[in-house]
């Protein structure tokens, strides 16, 4: 995953098209997201299971380019289809409906958007293992990867 430098940060506010797919390249997708508004970590034992690092939108902002024929879906309810590519076995996004999210939703794994740095976002952690959805921590990404991580 390339990380290069751009002229907007992660924090900048406003909307941005990014691209993502699995790791073999068979599922491909866009989502539109405003990096400002922060991103979810979920304690479910699928999410924490998964290291699902999320990225939350309403359906009209994701966009499955290709590869519907190679996705599998896991679900235990309507709540949430967790979306994995069957050649390799990356979850990429994932959809489904919970009210107190706001109802239907998309949510994309942020590991799998090709070349997007989100170090220093917002990171809020939600309790999905109780079905609460309440906040139970916010805090920035700090990159493993960046000099600072390392120092």
């Amino acid at each position: 995953m390339s990380h290069t430098p751009s002229a907007q940060s992660p924090l900048t506010p406003g909307l941005r098209t990014y691209k993502g797919s699995c790791q073999c390249g068979a599922v491909r997708f866009e989502v539109d997201f405003d990096p400002s508004q922060g991103t979810t970590r979920c304690n479910c034992t699928i999410c924490t299971k998964t290291a699902w690092w999320g990225i939350n939108v309403k359906p009209g902002a994701f966009r499955l380019l290709s590869g519907k024929e190679v996705l599998g879906d896991y679900s235990k309810s309507e709540a949430a289809h967790s979306r994995f590519c069957k050649v390799c076995a990356i979850r990429a996004f994932g959809h489904g409906h919970i009210p107190e999210m706001g109802g239907d939703y998309y949510s994309v794994n942020v590991n799998c958007l090709d070349g997007a740095d989100m170090t220093g976002i917002k990171v809020t952690y939600l309790d999905g293992l109780h079905d609460t959805w309440e906040q139970l921590a916010v805090a920035p990404y700090v990159s493993p990867f960046s000099a600072g991580a390392r120092a």
